[in-house]
């Protein structure tokens, strides 16, 4: 276990320790990485992360190896079902699907063709086993989950269209026929904040964010 998740771990339990000892009602949604369409300038940290097979952030593969996913709206209809529910207390796990990294990829590449989407991933094996994260808890209190994992890559990958924060293509062909990507593309700058980076329109030509 990391040190971060550790301590998350014991901060959850003081915190449901002192609710109880307060007579509070104490409830922790757990999600796992939240994707989907979002309202802020840049790059949401988890989407940095589960977009990683186009932008090509290796430093992310590692996370989404064996992922586990939930659309935003999923997440805030859970936190609200939850409020709300009369015998809610304690922990609650919010994870509808999970994928190995393959799985993913396989994915974008079908339903986002124009994008350059590696078949291999330097050092992760493809049959790796499935880690999956039970929000039986939670669904056992009468919650259902409304979005696909699809919904929630298109979603995210139509609001960063929107944004300028990922060109429509970044795939050509070279001459023997084998794919490559041809744009680089750099999610911490606008992560960070940082604006008027180049960005591709609908051609797969570079701008200075305009579309």
């Amino acid at each position: 276990m990391g040190v971060f998740c550790f301590q998350r771990y014991w901060q959850r339990r003081l915190q449901g320790k002192k609710a109880k000892k307060n007579n509070i009602d104490f409830i922790s949604i757990i999600p796992p990485l939240v994707v989907g369409p979002f309202i802020t300038p840049t790059f949401p940290p988890s989407l940095i992360t589960a977009l990683s097979v186009i932008t090509g952030n290796e430093a992310h593969y590692c996370i989404i190896k064996q992922g586990q996913y939930v659309h935003l709206d999923d997440l805030c209809e859970a936190h609200i079902f939850l409020y709300e529910h009369p015998k809610a207390e304690g922990r609650f796990i919010c994870s509808s699907h999970h994928a190995i990294i393959y799985d993913v990829a396989k994915m974008v590449r079908q339903k986002w063709p124009d994008y350059y989407v590696p078949t291999e991933f330097k050092g992760i094996d493809k049959e790796l086993p499935i880690v999956s994260f039970s929000s039986k808890k939670l669904t056992d209190m009468g919650f259902e989950f409304k979005y696909t994992l699809e919904d929630m890559y298109q979603g995210a990958i139509e609001t960063c269209r929107q944004k300028q924060l990922l060109p429509f293509s970044t795939r050509s062909t070279l001459d023997n026929g084998e794919d490559k990507e041809t744009i680089p593309i750099s999610t911490e700058n606008y992560a960070s904040g940082k604006e008027n980076a180049p960005v591709a329109n609908s051609t797969g030509q570079l701008t200075n964010g305009e579309i």
